[in-house]
Order: C-alpha cells, then structure tokens, then sequence
C-alpha cells in the first residue's frame, strides 16, 4: 500500500457519523457489538479515499479492522444501485458463503446502511487479516499461486479481480481473499472461462514482457489435481487481452469524469482537466499574453506550464486532443511524458497543457554533455532500454528524433506526442525509429557508441550476428538520406 495515501482521522468523528446507521451483526459473530469495538479503537487511518468510498483501517490493543464506506452521492451510482440492489451486498453474501464453504476469507462482523434518505450511504466492517501479499514475478510463489488458483476453481469459486492485492499469505503461509465483490460461485466453470481466469491471475502476478516462466511454474501448480490441461500458450494469450483491456479503460478515464479527471463545460470553452489543476480563461488569456516562446509560437511556458496550442482546422486533426489522449495512454504502459495537466476548446482554437519540465535538457545536448566514458555507457544503455520499452509496448513515435526526448537526472520523457501511434509494430517501424534516433546524435557519440547502444536493445533478441548486421546496416542507409547537419553530425567523419 502507499503510504503517502495513508492519512490519520479522528475516531469521535467517524464514531459520530457511524451512529445515523442502522447496524446489523453477522450471524458468524451474533454478539458483536460496534460501538464498543469503535471505544477500544486506538489508531484510525483512512487507507483509501475518493468519492465514492473511504477505507478505514481501525487499530485496537486486540487486533485490526478495515471498514469501507460507501456513499451514493453521484447520480449514476443511485441509479446503479436502484436497479442492482443486490449487488451492495454482494461482498457481504460472498464472505459468508466462503467462510461456510471453507474457504479461507475476511471474517465479515456487521455491516451498516444509513437512515437518512440523501445522500444515501452503508458500510462493511471486517477483521484484519495479518499477513502479506504475493510477491510480483516471483518464481518461488508462482506454483503455489497455481495450486491455490486449482483449489478455488474445483470449489466453483470464479473471482473475477483475483489480483495480487487481494490475496494475503498469512504466518501459516495460507492464502486469504480479503476482496471478494467479484466472486461468483457456479455448479461448473468452463475450459474458456478457466483459461481467462487465469490470464486475469497471471497478468496480476507476473510481468508479461518474458511471462514463460512464471507461467509454465504457475500451470504446473494448478495441473497437480486437474485432469483437464491447460496450455502455457493459451493462458498467456489471455494474461496479454487482460492487459490491453486494462489499457484501453485506463487511457479513456481522461475524457471521462473520475477520482482524477473532470469535464469543462463553460459555454463555448470546454474540455477536460486533472481534478488538482485550476486553470480557466482567464489563465489561458494570461499564458498567451506573458508566455516565454519556447517553439514556432505554439508552444509557451507560464508559471510552471508547458502550453501548446493550434488553430481548428476543418479536416484536420485535433493536434491537443491527440496529444491529451496519447499522454494519459503512455503514462498507463509505463513510457515517462511530462504531466499533463488539461486540454480546452474554444471556437477556432485547441489548447493542450502539460507540466513545464524546466530542468529538462534535449537527449543531443545530454549526450553530448558526456564526456567519461563509462557515464556515456551507462547512458546508452538505459536510452536502449527505454526505448525496447517503448516498442514493446507498440508505442511508435512517427517522429522519434532526438529533440522530442527530453532528459533529467538519467530519465527520459517523451515529447509531442500528436505523432505517437499504438499499433503493433513491424520490423521496419523499429528500423525507422532507429535510424532517425542514430541521425539525430552529434558526432559526439562514437560509432563504437552507436555500434554498443544497438547490442544493448537487441540484447534479449534471438537473431544471428548477420541478421544484427542488416539492421544495422538499414539504420545507416536510411540515416544517410536525411539531414544531420542540423545535430552536429557527419556520417562520414564518424
């Protein structure tokens, strides 16, 4: 858990809040009382927080409590759950069931429905399981994640959010659900419902740039009492579909209302911006009129703000839209871009703003900067890293030159972003990225240097030495044909 999101809050209050509620004790523990549970309380933290829920973790001197608080202030929640009313009590059905079954779970102790009409709000309270979590790739707990994964599908347990978060190893080395809102109990589960399961599990668990392992580990675990078998193949497929769906909702969250995006409509200005981000107009007015010039006009910088703005052209694209989207859709796949802050529309104009990275340098004049020789290795390598990244995760920069890199203390951010696509990649796409990197370098890096940072990004590729050197041969005829001259660099002195 993070702890800069843990925050202390005070126990009278929320006793005091807790008190409009209509308490009911579970049946597993019948004499549980709340208010004398909320009197021992010594420490109170909020774990969690946004609009729809804060998480409560209540410490006292004979163990712990996590209470989750729920309100319906929001319309589409009312109307959700006036149409799936059983669905508020889904995780409180699911932990009894588990625990009748025995099925290690959270012990459930009461739950709460408030009895004012607006805002409309209930709570679950449950007992603190002390443990810690799986750890991410490790192979060591990969088979027992499988056997576990085998014993709650033979039971016809499907957890829809089986990740890594809500499952605890307890000092006994037994796994415990701890969240169980999406958990469905069937007569049966399907050979295909089973196999996207456990692309769900292994995508949680597991990085999918090299999963092989991991997986094949975590398959044999859960083969130890299935007859039916599962091909490696098969799961990792479903872990990748995991993975692009995670992808796809979390980039569209920036055009949606959420914990951390909000909507601007204000007449003929609109758009969308972080929740923490307070400009408007008349800000915009002031950027434009007082803004340092950074590139061609369009692009300003105004107290700690990078601006960016285009003229709306009939036919033509959003430039800002594009890069708005572009900017949240990397941050998701890991590639560092400066933050961005908003995007706003008036008529005839676009305007796309993001954090000012003022301590930036471009990737040319760092490299060039480097003058011991192992420092300029260590650069080579952590740019040939960055950018298999980048590919592996088909992020294409049409125009991948080194003045759209920008560099502070080793870290790289990727810059104008309305000419990044995420398409699968093809050979000759990674070729051309090379190339117009390897035209875009001084004569400052060396071709022992180049020669070093192509063996550092194909280094896990499973080429020939001949097939190395017609890449690399490709890179150099395509670097040949554009201008270098502007970088500082002769092919031909290198």
């Amino acid at each position: 858990m993070n702890k800069e999101s843990i925050k202390s809050c005070s126990i009278n209050s929320l006793a005091a809040e807790l008190a409009r509620f209509r308490v009911t004790a579970s049946r597993l523990h019948p004499t549980f009382q709340l208010h004398q549970m909320l009197s021992e309380v010594t420490d109170c933290r909020v774990v969690k927080e946004n609009e729809r829920r804060r998480v409560y973790c209540l410490q006292t001197s004979h163990g712990g409590y996590f209470l989750k608080l729920s309100s319906l202030t929001r319309m589409k929640d009312r109307v959700r759950h006036f149409f799936l009313r059983r669905r508020r009590w889904a995780e409180w059905r699911n932990l009894h069931r588990l625990r009748d079954a025995q099925i290690p779970a959270a012990k459930p102790l009461a739950k709460g429905t408030s009895k004012t009409q607006h805002p409309k709000a209930f709570f679950l309270l449950t007992e603190q399981v002390n443990g810690m979590h799986v750890r991410f790739d490790s192979i060591h707990d990969a088979r027992r994640v499988g056997q576990y994964a085998m014993f709650l599908h033979s039971q016809g347990v499907y957890h829809a959010d089986l990740n890594r978060k809500n499952i605890i190893l307890t000092s006994e080395a037994l796994p415990c659900l701890i969240d169980v809102q999406k958990v469905y109990v069937l007569p049966w589960i399907p050979r295909w419902l089973r196999v996207y399961n456990l692309g769900r599990i292994l995508f949680s668990f597991c990085s999918l740039n090299d999963p092989y392992h991991w997986a094949s580990e975590f398959i044999k675990g859960y083969h130890q009492d299935f007859s039916k078998r599962l091909m490696v193949s098969e799961v990792i497929d479903a872990a990748r579909c995991h993975q692009r769906r995670r992808h796809r909702s979390r980039s569209k969250r920036c055009c949606k209302n959420s914990t951390q995006f909000q909507i601007v409509k204000n007449g003929g200005f609109r758009g969308y911006r972080r929740r923490d981000f307070t400009w408007g107009l008349q800000d915009l007015r002031a950027a434009l009129k007082n803004g340092t010039v950074i590139k061609s006009n369009h692009v300003l910088a105004y107290q700690g703000v990078c601006l960016k703005h285009h003229r709306k052209k009939i036919f033509h694209q959003d430039r800002c839209l594009a890069s708005w989207k572009m900017s949240q859709a990397l941050d998701v796949r890991g590639v560092s871009v400066p933050r961005a802050l908003g995007y706003y529309v008036e008529p005839g104009r676009c305007f796309f703003l993001a954090e000012y990275l003022a301590d930036t340098v471009h990737l040319n004049d760092y490299l060039s900067a480097i003058e011991d020789a192992k420092a300029k290795r260590q650069a080579l390598k952590k740019l040939a890293i960055w950018l298999k990244k980048c590919h592996d995760a088909n992020v294409w920069q049409r125009d991948f030159k080194s003045s759209n890199i920008l560099c502070r203390n080793s870290e790289f951010f990727m810059i104008d972003l309305d000419g990044v696509r995420l398409r699968r990649l093809s050979d000759r796409k990674k070729i051309v990225n090379l190339a117009q990197l390897n035209a875009s370098v001084s004569n400052a890096i060396t071709l022992k240097d180049r020669l070093r940072f192509y063996h550092y990004y194909s280094a896990d590729q499973r080429g020939t030495r001949q097939q190395r050197r017609e890449v690399f041969r490709n890179v150099w005829d395509i670097s040949k044909a554009k201008n270098t001259k502007i970088y500082n660099l002769d092919l031909e002195k290198l």
